[in-house]
């Protein structure tokens, strides 16, 4: 299978991040469902795969401030909660927006 390609990518709102893929297919995704999904070493247990960020650290409210291209794999988000050092693949980022209706 082919990995996901972007056409744009785009804070759409201090809340939420919109992704249109090449395939025709568009996501968006809210802030704090971003926020508790960072796949960084603070956030999951490299080891096991298992979260150790505890949702209810994370305010309900958080903002994305911003996003950065890391090579050509995906992207890192900067949050409110000063939060800043996960890489989220395209692959990542294509199956997560298959999670929000």
């Amino acid at each position: 299978m082919d990995q996901p390609q972007p056409r744009k990518a785009d804070l759409f709102s201090p809340f939420s991040y919109r992704i249109e893929w090449k395939d025709g297919v568009v996501h968006e995704y809210a802030a704090r469902d971003l926020r508790l999904a960072c796949p960084c070493a603070s956030c999951i247990e490299e080891g096991t795969g298992r979260a150790i960020l505890d949702p209810s650290t994370v305010p309900q409210n958080v903002l994305l401030l911003g996003s950065e291209l890391v090579g050509r794999y995906g992207l890192s988000f900067m949050w409110s909660d000063g939060h800043k050092t996960g890489i989220f693949t395209w692959p990542t980022l294509y199956e997560l927006g298959k999670l929000v209706p």
